[in-house]
């Protein structure tokens, strides 16, 4: 049996660059949701994420770096696609591309995903470790990926060397995954920037999943996310029955339930949703009522994560 770890809870991105620079696990605040890594150079680290979330073996990390000059260095970019790069990131996206540096942990593939986060804690963090980050959303493989570093703390307290606390996630659902090895490209997972957005820079943009499903080149493609042990109930109107064992997100709350969240828009939608599932998990409710997203560019975000959760 595994002795538990000391994990250090600090607010220190200095701190937690170190511990990644010395072979460390660390969680972190990211814009997007939390993230559990380790140094893209350790395999052993990179494995031992596998073991702590439960992970499937074939389903790869995203490598997080503090700069676009890291990209150049770690993958073979196209002079096409560098406007997009500078115009969306720091920022919500993860380019597929394919790998340069051979040392670095990439699952067997000849490709790695790059993300360069906005959250002000993880660029220090990137800065003070001088290293690449491979890191899966913080949660056990299937669950809600986590917002809130409480959350963080209950699920992985024990099992890391350190906790970096940050302010809930600000969007609140993983990055958008853009395939930018192949031709044309090919968006493969809907986050904070939109197919539409992108279209702009990427005229030939494609949208869909990854057809080959032997060789899964991104998060979020293959197996159950975001679920919670209640079953979720996406609908166009929420129930005009109060249900005491059921919770319920949404625009328009026509009665009391367990437990109730009222949004304005898709935006707080995409923040909060993770969080509320949590939060009924822990109730111990058996059901959760989801409105549908208004119709704007978030919706297919909100739509794919709805529908992987309620996936049985």
């Amino acid at each position: 049996m595994t002795e538990p770890l000391e994990t250090l809870i600090t607010t220190d991105p200095a701190l937690a660059g170190n511990i990644l620079a010395n072979a460390g696990i660390v969680i972190f605040p990211t814009e997007t949701v939390f993230g559990i890594g380790a140094s893209a150079y350790n395999e052993e680290a990179c494995r031992k994420i596998y073991t702590i979330k439960n992970r499937p073996k074939d389903n790869p990390f995203i490598l997080h770096i503090s700069n676009l000059d890291r990209i150049k260095e770690l993958a073979i970019l196209k002079p096409e696609h560098q406007e997009l790069i500078s115009v969306f990131s720091p920022g919500p996206i993860t380019y597929i591309l394919p790998k340069k540096d051979e040392k670095l942990f990439s699952s067997g593939l000849p490709t790695i995903g790059l993300r360069i986060p906005s959250n002000p804690l993880a660029q220090k963090m990137l800065e003070h470790s001088n290293l690449p980050i491979a890191a899966p959303s913080a949660n056990l493989s299937g669950k809600p990926s986590i917002t809130r570093w409480e959350d963080a703390r209950e699920v992985f307290k024990g099992k890391v060397n350190a906790i970096l606390i940050g302010e809930q996630s600000e969007i609140g659902m993983e990055s958008t995954v853009i395939n930018l090895s192949t031709s044309p490209p090919v968006l493969l997972r809907p986050g904070g920037i939109s197919f539409e957005e992108l279209k702009f820079y990427l005229p030939d943009l494609k949208l869909g999943a990854e057809i080959n499903t032997e060789l899964i080149l991104s998060p979020g493609l293959k197996y159950k996310h975001y679920s919670p042990e209640c079953v979720v109930i996406a609908v166009p109107k929420l129930p005009q029955i109060e249900e005491l064992n059921a919770g319920q997100i949404g625009f328009e709350l026509n009665v009391k339930m367990g437990l109730n969240l009222k949004i304005n828009n898709n935006q707080e939608y995409m923040k909060n949703l993770y969080s509320f599932f949590i939060d009924c998990e822990k109730k111990g409710l058996e059901k959760i009522y989801c409105e549908l997203p208004k119709n704007d560019n978030l919706k297919e975000t909100i739509m794919n994560r709805l529908e992987k959760a309620s996936e049985v």
